[in-house]
């Protein structure tokens, strides 16, 4: 069955040397239900032939569109952000695609239903993220866990802006947004990780970001991949190798810690006067962790990024390491 609200649904995707996978993603995304829906694709650079799958696949679907290619590579939170301004402007809802995933067949459907509920329940103008859960599965798309969410050890609740500057809590291969949530995001910056987490911190912050407790993405996992799933679980007898392993990765994650804080630093510079004064203190305190001494520095990782859901031997790690 398919379904057509009358509703178009822009669909932005950036490309990096996916030759192999970019059939599988659009043949997906040609069994929607949801039939009304446009993919816009910018080709960052590959070497591969994408390109060339890509006007393939717009020669016989006039929904595809290429809009850009060649090089150098800009990443994908660059790539997807200039993807992002250049949609049509009277797009209502907007999703990101990764190329190597695969969309199961009601994926806008439900997603868009879930997107209405939330507008309908919500002052008008207010921005909404939308974003589910994801299937992960291997390089041949065999099921590795039925649940992302389960198997990164990751809850989408509560939705507070603290937790959503520490980690990305959506994934961008599952999220809409709707038209007031990318007007206020206007163009993603240069200190933005990626850019559905920059979208996620704006609606978490001025809007709602809804959880669909469904499997919409086939989530598959491969060399790669630019972010990919993790599983958390540790045995007992893995122990003492993951500790060694953790302690390896230092300087991992005071890259990542100073990450974050360039980004909490652009998300108050751009939107301090939309902030609760709460919200602004908090991402100035997040902002200057790298650059503190060294216990300022510990005590604050500890009250700032060490979350309640790490568990005793993470936050532990976020400060020894941090």
């Amino acid at each position: 069955m398919t379904v057509d609200f009358g509703e178009t649904v822009d669909i932005a995707c950036a490309v990096l040397d996916g030759a192999r996978f970019l059939p599988d993603l659009v043949k997906s995304l040609q069994s929607q239900t949801h039939t009304t829906w446009r993919l816009w694709v910018r080709d960052d650079g590959s070497t591969d032939g994408s390109s060339a799958v890509i006007r393939s696949a717009a020669a016989r679907d006039s929904r595809i569109h290429l809009l850009h290619t060649g090089g150098p590579p800009a990443g994908a939170a660059r790539a997807f952000g200039w993807l992002l301004e250049r949609l049509p402007a009277a797009s209502s809802y907007v999703m990101f695609a990764d190329q190597d995933d695969v969309w199961l067949p009601p994926k806008i459907e439900h997603t868009l239903a879930a997107m209405r509920a939330a507008e309908a329940d919500a002052p008008p103008g207010t921005p909404v993220l939308v974003h589910t859960d994801l299937i992960v599965v291997d390089e041949a798309l065999g099921i590795v866990d039925p649940s992302f969410w389960d198997f990164a050890g990751i809850s989408p609740d509560p939705v507070a802006l603290r937790r959503f500057v520490v980690q990305p809590i959506t994934t961008g291969a599952t999220a809409m947004l709707n038209r007031a949530l990318r007007t206020l995001v206007g163009s993603v910056p240069a200190e933005a990780i990626l850019h559905d987490w920059w979208c996620a911190l704006v609606a978490a912050a001025f809007g709602r970001v809804v959880a669909v407790n469904e499997a919409t993405v086939l989530y598959r996992q491969h060399g790669g991949n630019a972010v990919g799933a993790r599983d958390p679980r540790i045995a007992i007898n893995e122990l003492p190798t993951a500790i060694v392993r953790a302690f390896a990765k230092t300087a991992e994650v005071r890259r990542g810690i100073a990450q974050t804080a360039a980004q909490a630093r652009a998300f108050l510079e751009r939107y301090g006067d939309r902030l609760t004064v709460e919200d602004r203190a908090f991402l100035d305190a997040y902002s200057r962790i790298p650059e503190q001494r060294f216990l300022r520095r510990k005590m604050n990782l500890l009250r700032y990024r060490a979350l309640p859901e790490h568990g005793t031997l993470r936050r532990l790690g976020i400060v020894l390491r941090g």
